[in-house]
């Protein structure tokens, strides 16, 4: 048998919850550089590199969720301290909307690179679907006055 300690187990201590206002500015933060690198590479027109950093910033919010859901209730819960809450809110206000153009930035490029793939298709299909010539247009391009196809 094996010797058992003599005091008992200390219960584990609830983890310090994160300051709230640093969690939203640090993802602020890193989604924006990764909003950068995306928005640089397009501008580039490196669709790997843009595409790259778009999935990174989607593995960031995935990898980040529970921390920001944690973050947001504490602008809402009455539990936490009013100051608190305000410097919640506040940052959220300060950070939200610069984010917001540049993802609203992003879709333009994205749309407008869309509509310019689409165009170039388009005009690709028209240039290979165009009618098959006729043997009367066969003889004016080879430079005959009037050629007569029977049957």
């Amino acid at each position: 048998m094996l010797p058992t300690p003599h005091g008992s187990p200390t219960p584990p201590r609830p983890a310090a919850r994160p300051d709230p206002v640093a969690v939203i500015a640090r993802f602020v933060a890193e989604l924006e550089d990764h909003a950068e690198r995306a928005a640089s590479a397009a501008r580039d027109g490196r669709a790997v590199d843009a595409l790259r950093a778009a999935g990174a910033m989607q593995m960031l919010l995935h990898a980040q969720a529970g921390t920001l859901r944690d973050a947001l209730a504490a602008a809402q819960s009455k539990r936490v301290p009013l100051e608190t809450r305000l410097a919640v809110r506040k940052a959220l206000d300060g950070a939200l909307a610069p984010l917001g153009r540049s993802v609203r930035a992003l879709e333009a490029q994205a749309k407008a690179r869309q509509a310019r793939q689409a165009a170039i298709g388009a005009a690709l299909r028209a240039a290979a679907t165009t009618p098959a010539r006729s043997y009367a247009a066969l003889g004016r391009m080879a430079g005959a006055k009037r050629v007569a196809v029977t049957a």
